[in-house]
């Protein structure tokens, strides 16, 4: 065996657990212990991006530069740890037209560090959110091309009704199912999610989902386990919810090792 190879599964193999939606630009500022605490945890941590202080789309280029920049720095230091660039419905600024967007995020997906675009989405479902996740999603061809994927937002707020929205928008997209997760789901929403063959992805903390939540619908939805992932969606503090997680005897060791590590592994094509 190629001894490449063999070191990159080894290293797999020791991974306690994926947090397969995070935001570590925002947790290396805000609780740099938090990192320590990742490293030390034997997490595979992928970042999602978002700023939250996009004012014009200049914001934009010079926020994914940063990210791509906070990224490599993490990893020299000794953190393996992934990103993705893309445009979130909180960060679209009012001059960003749909025909700047390919422009803006292709710089990071030739980073192989960089697994795909995300986060991208939608929060009120207003227009200008929908023309902006559009030019996003018609880069689908090229993503899926490169082996990379996309990681869509829902938001707490009027849930069902933008999930709904959201679901509808990727009907055009279904050919690339296998490389689209929609995130935050809930037990109101993931059954409309696995039901169109996407990856669903659930929120682990003390604001969004909890361990009882997430045993329900395990219980539900168990000939779907191999297309759900579980995220702390960390961002000023770095939630410890999936270790506690990986010793919850409640639920199964097949399911928490399928829902806590290897379905984020195979979905973004790391195995």
């Amino acid at each position: 065996m190629n001894h490449c190879l063999k070191n990159r599964r080894d290293s797999l193999m020791n991974i306690r657990f994926v947090d397969s939606h995070c935001h570590l630009d925002m947790v290396n500022v805000f609780d740099p212990q938090g990192i320590t605490w990742v490293r030390d945890m034997v997490c595979l941590p992928i970042s999602w991006s978002f700023s939250g202080e996009i004012t014009a789309a200049d914001d934009l280029k010079t926020y994914f530069r940063k990210q791509q920049d906070v990224i490599s720095q993490l990893n020299h230091n000794g953190l393996r740890c992934y990103y993705l660039s893309g445009i979130h419905p909180r960060d679209i600024p009012v001059d960003l037209g749909a025909e700047m967007v390919r422009e803006l995020l292709t710089p990071n997906l030739d980073d192989p560090l960089c697994l795909g675009i995300g986060e991208t989405g939608l929060e009120t479902g207003s227009e200008q959110e929908k023309e902006i996740l559009a030019a996003q999603l018609d880069m689908a061809g090229e993503v899926a091309g490169r082996g990379k994927i996309f990681g869509i937002h829902t938001p707490r707020q009027d849930k069902a009704r933008i999930t709904g929205e959201l679901l509808e928008m990727l009907q055009d997209y279904l050919a690339y199912r296998e490389n689209i997760v929609v995130d935050h789901c809930t037990e109101e929403t993931i059954a409309l999610v696995l039901e169109m063959g996407l990856w669903a992805g659930i929120t682990m903390n003390p604001e969004k989902i909890r361990t009882d939540n997430l045993v329900r619908i395990i219980q539900a939805h168990k000939k779907d386990m191999g297309r759900i992932m579980l995220n702390t969606d960390s961002s000023t503090s770095f939630y410890r919810d999936l270790s506690i997680l990986s010793r919850e005897e409640t639920i199964e060791e097949r399911d928490r090792a399928a829902l806590l590590r290897d379905n984020a592994l195979r979905f973004y094509h790391l195995e």
